[in-house]
């Protein structure tokens, strides 16, 4: 017996090898197992299940049985689910809107804090200089165009003296206010109450030359005229939009408070559009007297407001913009002195007027010949009559029957006008024209008088309960005695 290595690897009997033949499914072919015996097959099955018990088989499919939920658990189940949707509704109702105020106020306090922090910044960069020297750029620029306007009663006769020696005449002064030059002709621009007392008007030039002047024309309804002086060397103030200015903007109001020439006030534009005059000098409730004995009505004039000092004297002078530009005429105040409110008529409106009297020598303004009152003033309309106001609320319509109601009532007609002539009667309440609303006679003045003379208007009109609308030629406004 031959000794063997223990590391030496086992050797088999070498088996020649024959080609195997390669199926379809490239498996080899296995042969059948033999058949088992009774005994055997018991042995074996006893050993499977043995086997099977120790160690399952993960592949084996497993049938799962789940229980079916009760009545009383899916009752439970709903009425937790209401529960909770209960608590969350009274949440949200006790803090949702808690939140929101909140978030709210957050939001605003956090804008204006932005707000706020922006504007100091902005205030650190602003150079104060810089304001000042808009000012006194605006003052040189327009000084030179502002006139003082005084008015002089005929000279009297002269006095002797002791050694029968005639002393000079006097020319008491009656009047004075503010004017501008207009143009590099002469034409000097003012209000029409500055020249209602005295006969002569002497024009004092901002390089202290005296001039009398000649009246051009005057318009009564917007209380402005048209002077004329023979001067050369003259400057011109630049003519600005007014319908461009914006309320807030800074104005310059310039002219001769209490005869103190070149005076310059500033301010901001307070409001546009002012139709109602009440307490001005030109209401007829003002405590402050009339200088002239005709109502100077300016109800036409659809004044701007500003909060400019506005005194006795600056009367006919200029309101300017930032960029030196006439915007306005300085024509009216709220009661005897400056109490903040002071009121000026329009450049576009002052332009209009002054080139129609260079023209014309007077304005032509549309006219209708009918007294009127506002609705409000009026007897108070049936309540049938509210339902023909459109509106597409109820609470409107109730809203209606409680403020004063829009419009002007014909309370009476000229003779041969051209509302009469075109069939508008007495108790007629003009509510549109041109299908623009009116809200009173204000309104209703300037859009007839701005109105061509000879073109046509679309009055609507209500009478008993009935929309109605007449056509009617504008006549020419007759002038005032």
């Amino acid at each position: 017996m031959s000794e063997t290595d223990p590391n030496a690897l086992p050797s088999f009997p070498k088996i020649p090898l024959e080609p195997i033949a390669i199926e379809a499914e490239l498996t080899p072919a296995r042969p059948s197992p033999a058949p088992l015996s009774s005994a055997e097959l018991v042995s074996a099955q006893s050993t499977l299940a043995k086997s099977d018990l120790a160690q399952p088989n993960p592949d084996a499919n497993v049938q799962v049985i789940s229980r079916q939920p009760t009545a009383a658990s899916l009752l439970l189940s709903t009425f937790l689910s209401l529960v909770v949707v209960l608590v969350l509704l009274v949440a949200l109702r006790f803090i949702l809107p808690s939140m929101l105020e909140f978030s709210r106020y957050a939001w605003h306090r956090g804008q204006l804090r932005a707000e706020y922090e922006m504007a100091g910044q902005q205030l650190e960069r602003v150079s104060w200089e810089g304001l000042n020297h808009i000012s006194e750029t605006v003052a040189k620029r327009t000084n030179a165009s502002v006139v003082h306007i005084t008015m002089s009663a005929e000279a009297a006769e002269p006095e002797f003296g002791s050694e029968d020696m005639p002393k000079p005449a006097r020319r008491p002064k009656v009047g004075q206010g503010s004017g501008i030059v207009a143009d590099a002709l002469g034409h000097i621009v003012t209000n029409y109450h500055v020249l209602d007392e005295g006969s002569q008007i002497n024009v004092i030039l901002a390089d202290e030359r005296t001039c009398v002047a000649q009246l051009v024309g005057f318009d009564k309804l917007t209380d402005l005229a048209v002077l004329k002086i023979n001067a050369d060397e003259l400057f011109p103030i630049a003519w600005g939009d007014s319908d461009c200015i914006e309320v807030g903007s800074p104005v310059w109001a310039i002219g001769s408070p209490f005869g103190l020439t070149g005076s310059i006030t500033f301010g901001i534009l307070s409001s546009k559009h002012r139709l109602d005059l009440s307490g001005t000098t030109y209401d007829d409730s003002s405590p402050f007297p009339r200088r002239s004995k005709q109502k100077a009505s300016a109800r036409y004039s659809d004044l701007m407001q500003s909060d400019v000092a506005v005194n006795p004297g600056n009367s006919g002078g200029p309101l300017v913009n930032g960029r030196g530009e006439m915007i306005g005429i300085n024509t009216a105040i709220i009661g005897e002195s400056y109490r903040g409110v002071s009121f000026s008529i329009p450049s576009n409106i002052v332009r209009s007027v002054f080139n129609q009297i260079l023209e014309s020598g007077k304005m032509r303004r549309g006219w209708l010949g009918v007294e009127l009152a506002n609705a409000s003033q009026a007897t108070p309309t049936p309540q049938p009559m509210i339902a023909n106001f459109e509106s597409n609320d109820l609470r409107d319509i109730v809203d209606l029957a409680r403020l004063p109601l829009r419009g002007a009532v014909v309370r009476g007609l000229t003779d041969k006008s051209p509302a009469k002539l075109a069939g508008v009667k007495e108790r007629d309440k003009i509510v549109e024209i041109n299908g623009l609303k009116i809200k009173g006679i204000e309104e209703l003045i300037f859009e007839i008088g701005k109105s061509p003379v000879g073109s046509k208007v679309s009055l609507s009109i209500e009478r008993e309960n009935e929309r109605i609308v007449i056509v009617v030629t504008v006549g020419e406004r007759p002038e005032l005695p």
